[in-house]
């Protein structure tokens, strides 16, 4: 099972339109759990992004057989890069994935609500790879290779590569 976890305020129909991937991607139910606060040791007064660490920290370790995935509206980064699109941590069984990169608008262009959740997928798919304990893949069309950038994200979709998929 997973749990998606809202952080902070997040719009309900983009959770739902995660579910039903999710569960057919890790084969198993996906269910929405109860909104979590953005904690304030997450802010970062010198920097627009938040700490994508701690707000990790701040989700659940997931009980056995399930996983939890946060779902932030924020910009995210971690100590070294100056953002992520997510972040997992397969001790706790927990990931996190930040929206506020993905969408169009973000970039000046013009809103695309398909391509939006498409990417959400993808980078939901990814982080909860690493949380099912899966490293980085070196097919470039696996969902667990690595991105930096939007368009990386997009070539790569959200599918897992035979290797990957034999692994989960």
């Amino acid at each position: 099972m997973i749990v998606l976890a809202p952080t902070g305020n997040i719009d309900l129909a983009v959770l739902e339109s995660l579910r039903q991937p999710l569960a057919a991607a890790y084969r198993g139910e996906v269910v929405i759990g109860k909104s979590l606060p953005l904690r304030p040791e997450s802010l970062n007064p010198e920097r627009r992004p938040t700490d994508a660490q701690a707000i990790l920290e701040s989700i659940p370790n997931a009980s056995r057989g399930a996983w939890s995935l946060g779902v932030a509206n924020v910009d995210l980064f971690v100590r070294g890069l100056n953002f992520v699109f997510g972040l997992a941590d397969d001790a706790g069984r927990r990931a996190l994935i930040s929206l506020w990169r993905l969408r169009q608008e973000a970039y000046g262009l013009p809103r695309d609500d398909l391509l939006f959740r498409r990417r959400a997928l993808t980078e939901a798919v990814h982080e909860l790879g690493h949380a099912h304990g899966l490293g980085r893949c070196s097919s470039a069309s696996c969902v667990m290779h690595f991105s930096n950038s939007l368009s990386e994200t997009d070539a790569k979709g959200c599918d897992f590569c035979s290797d990957c998929r034999r692994k989960m």
